[in-house]
């Protein structure tokens, strides 16, 4: 009987700490639930918190010019509107009102393919306008290639840069320019012919590009070989067919390309033939 009261009195501490143990457990669980949607909670408003910040900087960012545009801007060259500019002419007689390179009929500009008595051309580099000028005009050699007579050449009057050609007879329907070294009909020999100082059997003037017994070529004021001037002005040997003398004039050496045979007639100029037959008719 004594035992009893003291077991029961064990067991009744025994279930209040059984209820302790559980209100603690209880209290725990809420305590952790709390803190979990304490720092859930948290974190979301961090994250908003960061979401809201960097939209804003972006907005920013978008709104506000970038400084290497601006600076760019700044260094941009103001507007300056184009203005076009006129073409320089390589004629200085369009800007001086002087008659320009080409054929004329009289003081009239006139096609070269046209009848006309005169050429203007320009006056070569370190020439006067002389029968020298003409020459290069027409694609020779001063004192190798010969010019026939009838020709007047002289400065262009008020220019400094012009020269002109007259022939009373008339000039070819074509522009002297580069005549000599042109093939222009294909007959395989050199055009120009007629301004060329060729003979007949007589001794009298005859134009290269018909029947001629004689042509002339080189002037110079010293003894030459014209054997050897012949090859230079033909571009071959001295043919079988051919006798080259030279011809003394006025203290000066002319060089002479003639037929053999009297009956024979040379029937173009000699000169750059090459490869081309010799033009000769023979009887």
């Amino acid at each position: 009987m004594f035992r009893f009261p003291f077991k029961k009195r064990k067991t009744q501490h025994t279930e209040i700490d059984d209820e302790d143990v559980k209100a603690s457990t209880l209290k725990q669980g809420k305590y952790a639930s709390y803190t979990f949607w304490v720092t859930t909670i948290g974190v979301l408003v961090a994250i908003a918190g960061v979401v809201v910040a960097l939209r804003a900087y972006i907005d920013q960012s978008t709104q506000a010019p970038s400084p290497t545009l601006q600076s760019s801007s700044a260094r941009q060259e103001p507007f300056a509107p184009t203005v076009e500019r006129a073409k320089p002419t390589d004629d200085s007689s369009a800007q001086t009102g002087l008659p320009a390179s080409g054929c004329y009929d009289g003081d009239t500009p006139t096609p070269c393919d046209s009848p006309h008595s005169r050429e203007v051309f320009a006056k070569p580099a370190d020439s006067s306008c002389d029968t020298g000028a003409l020459i290069l005009h027409m694609g020779g050699s001063p004192r190798i290639d010969l010019l026939a007579s009838g020709l007047d050449v002289k400065p262009l009057e008020n220019t400094d840069d012009r020269c002109v050609v007259e022939r009373p007879s008339g000039l070819p329907r074509a522009s002297l320019k580069d005549i000599w070294a042109s093939d222009n009909d294909h007959n395989g020999y050199k055009d120009g012919g007629e301004f060329r100082r060729c003979f007949n059997r007589q001794g009298q003037a005859a134009s290269c590009d018909v029947d001629h017994a004689s042509e002339e070529f080189y002037d110079a004021p010293e003894e030459v070989d014209c054997g050897k001037k012949y090859e230079d002005f033909s571009g071959r040997p001295v043919d079988h067919s051919i006798r080259v003398t030279r011809q003394s004039r006025d203290h000066r050496i002319v060089c002479r390309a003639e037929v053999q045979v009297s009956t024979d007639r040379l029937t173009a100029s000699v000169r750059d033939l090459e490869n081309a037959a010799l033009p000769i008719k023979q009887n």
